[in-house]
């Protein structure tokens, strides 16, 4: 008994260190968290000037199916801009984001994803000059559309890098100027760190049992 718990402690070190890396993949029960750093840049600004700001947040991905995935990110993001009297002005924000991408390569080390979702804004909403706009709501919604690629460094840590368009309901993002709802572009970087489900353990223990009574 002794020595088979051990044959199992070596086979899964093993599997670690040299045959996991190579089936990377997004396989069904795979949970992944771990950490996002972003850039925004406000769209269509109208009278004002747009500059890229900065972000950071936490992020989690589920496979649901085959080729299907729930994402989901908690991120605390600014929006920067300068209106025409060259005053710069910064928009708080703090959002909660779901999101469901198709998985285009599965079951590779290298997947390129589509998603969409959307997601609950807390915002500062700002007047032109760039001061607070207290009689407006600070609660938003945004709409999200985008793509991405996930790169996996071995079954357990992945490198994510993602693109998103968000559509939100406010014009008061960087000041009430356009004749529209605001909108700005997100690009972000995502390092996740993986969980195996349950049946995957099984299935190794299970492989080293059938193993060990061939012998």
């Amino acid at each position: 008994m002794l020595k088979s718990s051990f044959s199992c402690l070596i086979l899964l070190l093993l599997i670690f260190i040299l045959v996991v890396p190579g089936f990377a993949q997004t396989r069904v029960g795979k949970l992944g968290v771990g950490v996002d750093g972003s850039t925004q840049y406000i769209l269509g600004a109208g009278s004002v000037t747009t500059s890229p700001a900065i972000g950071y947040g936490l992020n989690m991905s589920y496979s649901i199916l085959n080729g299907l995935s729930l994402r989901s990110k908690f991120a605390v993001n600014q929006l920067s801009w300068t209106n025409s009297l060259s005053k710069t002005s910064t928009t708080d924000m703090m959002s909660l984001n779901f999101y469901l991408s198709i998985d285009l390569m599965p079951n590779s080390s290298f997947n390129i994803f589509l998603l969409g979702g959307g997601g609950g804004v807390f915002y500062d909403p700002k007047n032109e000059n760039g001061s607070r706009a207290a009689y407006i709501s600070s609660f938003d919604m945004n709409y999200i559309g985008g793509l991405g690629a996930d790169i996996f460094l071995s079954e357990f840590w992945s490198v994510t890098l993602m693109g998103e368009y968000v559509l939100t309901n406010s014009q008061y993002y960087n000041g009430p100027r356009n004749s529209g709802n605001d909108s700005f572009a997100r690009g972000s970087i995502q390092i996740r760190y993986y969980f195996f489900d349950q049946s995957f353990i099984s299935k190794l223990f299970e492989a080293e049992h059938e193993r060990s009574k061939r012998k």
